[in-house]
């Protein structure tokens, strides 16, 4: 399962919702694809633009003047750096969106179109459950909008909408209308190779019942054009290893869930060790997936599953002391579930955050210095 269609650090072409500017050439995906190009590149943010003049610059990138062609990345590695920019600048977290939506279907604020992508939007949550299932992780990686262009150039036929988070995001951005203004608030830390998991915790709604129609739009719009750039953030961390293109492995994704206090965010990265594979060809690859919740009562809770052969190493750190007994408590139960899948457990848990990894120098950027 690739997240670029050719399998490798895409050009503007090739993955044309992460690119800020008009391609030369697009992925002949029929119209609904061509739609959903037009609405994130109408709101593509130049971050040393004034707020004042963002609407005249989605306007301008929306043309079809040739003048534009200069503006073009030469290069993938270029395109990619201007993506990154560019979504680094805009990104926000999904729950704050998700609450704001629920929030403003109470209103009469919303028109017909923007009303119905809102509630596709909602349809996306996913109730708490503590039976998950390989078969419900996998369902959410499918679903996450990490593989919506891929999918889309491969089947352009096929509608994705119902079943991809980021389609649900391009409609219910192009019912809004376009963003003037960036997403106060604080944002999620971007994901890359090595970060640790991040949980996005219950939001609580910040629209006012009572704040005019056209204010509610510009919020939700703004929201909407920063949960899209939190997706590219995802899709671009998800990229092969520039050593190994033909060889992904590595998936940032995460899932809305609906919990009592309100809509969050689990994230989850699943990666794909297939080194020792190659220096011991009768070793399987080491499969790990890492997950980070943040919900009551539990609090925040982030996990590590490591399975090698018929051993699953589960690692747990948890910040509240009566979560961490609990879990430890549920070892037996656990034990006995891999137990009828031939699986052995290993689980340690840790109180307290995970380990913070090392940031590579030259990683991320930091916009607002």
């Amino acid at each position: 399962m690739k997240v670029a269609p050719l399998g490798t650090i895409p050009t503007a072409a090739q993955v044309p919702a992460l690119a800020p500017v008009r391609p030369v050439t697009r992925v002949q995906g029929g119209q609904l694809l061509r739609e959903m190009q037009r609405a994130v590149e109408a709101d593509a943010v130049d971050p040393s633009q004034p707020v004042e003049s963002l609407t005249r610059v989605g306007a301008a990138k929306t043309s079809s003047q040739p003048g534009l062609a200069p503006l073009l990345p030469q290069t993938p590695a270029q395109a990619m750096a201007q993506a990154l920019r560019s979504a680094l600048t805009r990104q926000s977290g999904l729950a704050p969106l998700m609450a704001d939506l629920s929030q403003a279907l109470r209103t009469q604020a919303l028109s017909p179109p923007a009303r119905a992508a809102a509630l596709q939007m909602l349809a996306q949550l996913i109730p708490l459950d503590p039976a998950v299932r390989g078969a419900d992780i996998k369902r959410a990686l499918k679903t996450s909008g990490l593989f919506l262009e891929a999918n889309l150039a491969a089947d352009p036929e096929t509608s994705p909408l119902g079943s991809d988070l980021k389609a649900a995001l391009l409609v219910l951005r192009q019912a809004l209308g376009p963003a003037t203004r960036r997403p106060p608030g604080a944002t999620p830390p971007p994901p890359y190779g090595g970060a640790p998991t991040s949980a996005q915790k219950a939001a609580m709604p910040s629209l006012p019942l009572g704040a005019a129609a056209g204010a509610i739009s510009e919020a939700l719009a703004a929201e909407t054009q920063g949960a899209l750039a939190h997706i590219d953030l995802l899709q671009m961390a998800s990229l092969p290893e520039p050593e190994r293109p033909d060889d992904p492995s590595r998936w940032w994704f995460e899932t809305p869930l609906q919990t009592p206090q309100g809509p969050g965010v689990a994230q989850f990265e699943i990666s794909r060790d297939s080194q020792g594979r190659a220096r011991d060809e009768d070793r399987e690859p080491l499969w790990r997936a890492r997950f980070s919740v943040d919900f009551e009562p539990v609090g925040p809770v982030d996990a590590q599953v490591a399975f090698d052969g018929d051993l699953a190493r589960v690692s747990l750190w948890v910040l509240r002391a009566d979560t961490a007994e609990r879990l430890r408590a549920a070892q037996p139960m656990l034990a006995r579930a891999l137990a009828a899948a031939s699986l052995q457990l290993e689980l340690v848990v840790h109180s307290g955050p995970p380990p913070a990894p090392a940031t590579p120098a030259g990683r991320l950027l930091d916009q607002s210095a």
